[in-house]
């Protein structure tokens, strides 16, 4: 068992190292650290299940051809005999077992810093301000905003089961770079604790030799609610939010176009309205 162990131990130590581009793929795409050693974690469970069935069926098929050419001198065979079942329960937590070492290392590779998850940072009283970990081209800042207006449009139910909005609205500001912003009041679930917000999610062009590149940013304003209860829920809401911008990324180039369409069909009939920027602070 040890050196199987060890061989098992060896083989998923290769397969991280040979996939470490495809690692940094997975990280790009917004997947965390644990997804990441979970995908592996889920490839030795097809190793383990695989190997366990072809095992037993090739012990299967050296037995009949054992009692066919009668070489058991006379020895019966039990199949369904417990210690067939434990001896490959013992082989595939054999192989799962090694490679929990494997899949820990292969999340440590796609987030090699000592901070393992997004942290919020602190709100400054009422105000909470989050430059969310994505960033979009130029030319499809309008299309995601178009995406995120419909998303937010998608929860004016009262009856939503995350959060509820109200009184949306979706400004553009054209210039030589273009700037957006969406607008809200939001209440989030459990509605009973009464937290509602302003919420303005802006795309603003980061600047400097990256000028194709766009940033997101979420300006909340605190309306009602105990401020520990506003934070805390806050945490689902932005998880949500960046779902949402994860979703964006799956999406076609044909999808997308079709959301920049929208965009520029409903921004010629509309008036220019200024955006607020993204660094802005409350007034003390």
């Amino acid at each position: 068992i040890l050196i199987a162990s060890l061989i098992v131990l060896n083989t998923m130590l290769g397969a991280v190292y040979e996939r470490v581009r495809e690692i940094g793929i997975y990280s790009s795409v917004g997947l965390a650290p644990i997804h990441i050693a979970f995908l592996f974690l889920a490839e030795a469970c097809v190793y383990a299940i695989v190997g366990a069935v072809f095992g037993y069926l090739f012990g299967q098929a050296v037995a009949t051809i054992l009692v066919k050419f009668n070489l058991l001198a006379g020895l019966t065979l039990n199949y369904s005999s417990m210690s067939t079942v434990m001896a490959t329960i013992i082989v595939m937590l054999v192989v799962i077992g090694s490679t929990l070492y494997p899949a820990i290392k292969a999340g440590r590779m796609a987030v090699p810093d000592i901070e393992r998850k997004w942290k919020l940072p602190e709100p400054d009283g009422d105000f909470w301000q989050f430059s969310l970990p994505f960033t979009v081209l130029s030319e499809e800042s309008l299309g995601l905003n178009i995406f995120m207006r419909d998303y937010f449009e998608a929860h004016s139910d009262e009856s939503a089961s995350d959060f509820y909005t109200d009184q949306i609205t979706f400004n553009r500001t054209e210039g030589e770079e273009d700037t957006f912003s969406i607008g809200m009041m939001v209440w989030l679930a459990p509605y009973d604790l009464g937290v509602s917000q302003k919420v303005a999610l802006v795309t603003v062009p980061i600047g400097g030799e990256e000028e194709d590149l766009y940033r997101i940013g979420l300006n909340v304003t605190r309306e009602s609610g105990e401020i520990a209860s506003w934070k805390r829920v806050n945490r689902r809401f932005l998880n949500l939010v960046r779902k949402q911008l994860l979703i964006w990324r799956t999406f076609s180039h044909e999808v997308r176009g079709e959301f920049h369409d929208r965009g520029r069909q409903e921004s010629s009939s509309e008036q220019e309205v200024p955006v607020a920027d993204l660094t802005h602070q409350p007034a003390d």
